[in-house]
């Protein structure tokens, strides 16, 4: 019999905060309204509007908010109403024991890549690669939000979604297993060399961007490389790199992204795919990052017990 009880109840109160770039009203109204959707309660304090230049209010206010709903007991999960900057400024006052000691699902992505790999680096408290509370909630992205936070099956499936498989290609075929870490690239280059470093040891990694240059993806993957990063990864999952192919005048004199893809990571031999339903696109699955999961390069599918995510949360 499956004891497992679901993350996420009807009527449970999701607290909304903003660690990184601020936000409008507009923006709020729909964070709100998305967790209405699912029959969630939301929850903010006034610090969730606040401005200080690119940020959401100075360091002390956005850590202050992230604290306090940790403490809050009625807050069951909580989710970023955006991305932006400015969750690595944040990573080194955070009281990881007070997160330990509360352990609650903290969802994000882009920015929040830093927030949610610092959160399982410190506590091994998984966190959720995936959609922003001000996301459009597609029919793939709001299937996915059910699959993780509201069933209790005893295997969870990820799936590609159905208009990225035709763009979607094999890089190094294989089947592996590990636990999920990874994000948005270029904040986990900006993590390197600091107590943050997200290790790939054993992993498998899981990696999107939004409008870098061909080069500079290059640069990073080269990067990750001559850092001996890739060495003992167990996989690499490539999302939707949205605009970083060249521009119309640059491709003459410029690689396509598909290229330097290949070309980096092909030689390593290391099982991994480009295309999969994650990053600054429509379409969003939910990792659960420091989540044990099994991929298949052949079918694009990700699978994880169960029991390895809702233990923590139960």
């Amino acid at each position: 019999m499956n004891s497992l009880k679901q993350i996420l109840q009807n009527r449970d109160t999701v607290g909304l905060i903003t660690p990184a770039g601020f936000i409008n009203r507009q923006k709020l109204d729909i964070a709100v309204r998305n967790l209405q959707f699912f029959g969630l309660n939301a929850f903010y304090y006034d610090s969730v509007l606040e401005k200080y230049g690119y940020l959401a209010g100075d360091d002390k206010s956005r850590l202050n908010e992230l604290h306090k709903m940790y403490e809050n007991r009625n807050i069951k999960a909580i989710i970023c109403v955006r991305g932006g900057y400015g969750t690595m400024r944040l990573l080194d006052k955070i009281n990881y024991d007070l997160i330990k000691k509360n352990p609650k699902p903290m969802i994000g992505y882009s920015d929040i890549t830093a927030l949610i790999n610092a959160i399982y680096k410190k506590t091994k408290i998984p966190g959720f690669h995936g959609i922003v509370g001000s996301g459009k909630f597609t029919e793939y992205t709001s299937e996915n939000f059910k699959k993780v936070f509201f069933e209790t099956t005893d295997k969870l499936n990820i799936d590609i979604s159905e208009n990225h498989k035709k763009d979607a290609y094999v890089i190094n075929s294989g089947k592996v297993s590990g636990k999920l870490v990874g994000g948005n690239l270029s904040l986990i280059m900006s993590t390197i060399g600091t107590p943050f470093e997200i290790s790939f040891k054993n992993k498998i990694v899981f990696l999107e961007d939004i409008a870098e240059a061909p080069y500079k993806i290059d640069r990073m993957l080269t990067q990750l490389i001559s850092a001996g990063k890739f060495k003992h990864v167990k996989g690499i999952i490539f999302g939707r790199f949205a605009g970083c192919e060249p521009e119309a005048e640059e491709k003459e004199n410029s690689f396509i992204l598909k290229e330097i893809i290949l070309d980096r990571i092909k030689p390593l031999k290391i099982s991994a795919v480009y295309g999969f339903s994650f990053g600054h696109i429509s379409n969003q699955a939910i990792f659960p990052v420091g989540v044990k999961a099994y991929f298949n390069t052949d079918n694009f599918s990700i699978s994880m017990k169960r029991k390895d995510i809702n233990q923590f949360f139960n």
